[in-house]
């Protein structure tokens, strides 16, 4: 398969394998990225460019690569081997971060409170999914939970979006908003959701947890 030129990449615009950063923010939010991709089909990063495709480049190329490198081998486990090129486009450095398809997957990130978190990427987003998922290695209640019919649903919804509320989720299931509020705290107990936020019914979204 031919190797596409960055400029091809900027102008192809973010996807499932492709993300922009105007810069390194935080090390925890760009180790999210570094783990979906490698968790999925593998991935390129560009630093250095805006959500639009705008080449802004690096403030400076040695604390984005020190971010990077703090990301790839503190924050994930198994740590992660980067392939990173400096990249000048229109005078200004842009660093191209090459993330291959991981035969040691799942990856977990380790997030600022020391959960292990394992994350994919779904269209140009990457999303937490819980490990159950993966591994079917749960108890017979839980199976059953999951080859249900509405909480398949939940799930691939889950994939698409962050957060779903009860009063969406009952009305694309078809069910009472209370019923759906239920099912969803049930879920949560079962650490295969998380809650989002306290206000009010909440908000819900898909987990890992030990």
């Amino acid at each position: 398969m031919k190797t596409k030129s960055t400029i091809e990449l900027i102008k192809e615009g973010e996807g499932l394998v492709i993300e922009f950063k105007r810069r390194i923010d935080s090390v925890f939010k760009i180790a999210k990225t570094l783990t979906s991709f490698a968790n999925t089909s593998g991935g390129i990063l560009l630093v250095g460019v805006g959500d639009q495709g705008e080449v802004l480049g690096v403030p400076s190329e040695l604390h984005e690569l020190q971010k990077l490198e703090r990301a790839a081998t503190q924050l994930m486990d198994p740590p992660l081997v980067l392939t990173i090129k400096t990249i000048k486009l229109d005078g200004r450095v842009i660093l191209r971060v090459e993330v291959a398809e991981s035969d040691d997957k799942p990856h977990f990130l380790i997030n600022e409170k020391g959960e292990r978190i394992i994350y994919i990427r779904v269209k140009d987003k990457s999303i937490p999914i819980p490990r159950l998922l993966m591994t079917g290695d749960v108890d017979a209640d839980t199976q059953k939970l999951l080859a249900s019919r509405h909480v398949k649903t939940l799930i691939n919804m889950l994939r698409e979006q962050d957060t779903i509320d009860p009063k969406a989720f009952s009305k694309v299931i078809n069910i009472s908003e209370k019923r759906a509020e239920r099912m969803l705290n049930d879920l949560a107990e079962k650490q295969i959701l998380m809650k989002v936020s306290r206000a009010g019914s909440g908000s819900f979204s898909l987990k890992w947890a030990e």
